[in-house]
């Protein structure tokens, strides 16, 4: 009895610590940057075309893509945001820590810009 309830603790204790690692990972297209040799990127929250979901892009100082740096999932869909608070929410349970915001007014439009820190 003893050496199951061992067994069975162990198993739970291996499944928490195995899908902690797995959701350490955030992929902007194929790249996923929390491997990378970096401490900062930007979210950049721009208007969205649905007015249910925003648009969030990721610039961690990568070279210039016509390809939008969109955040994925590890296959390859795109993940959609309902909010900048979904989104930072996201980073944050994904080894990210929020640093500061700032508006940009380009005309009447304003987008947002999130800096986050690698926890």
């Amino acid at each position: 009895m003893k050496k199951t309830i061992k067994i069975i603790g162990l198993t739970f204790v291996l499944a928490i610590t195995s899908n902690s690692v797995k959701s350490q990972s955030v992929f902007v297209n194929d790249q996923d940057i929390n491997k990378l040799d970096i401490e900062y990127c930007e979210l950049r929250v721009g208007q969205p075309i649905n007015p249910l979901k925003v648009k969030i892009f990721v610039d961690y100082g990568q070279k210039f893509s016509i390809k939008r740096q969109n955040i994925m999932t590890p296959d390859k869909k795109i993940v959609k945001f309902n909010s900048a608070m979904h989104a930072l929410n996201f980073m944050n349970k994904n080894g990210w820590n929020y640093v500061e915001q700032v508006a940009v007014q380009q005309g009447e439009n304003t987008s947002y810009k999130y800096l986050m820190r690698k926890k």
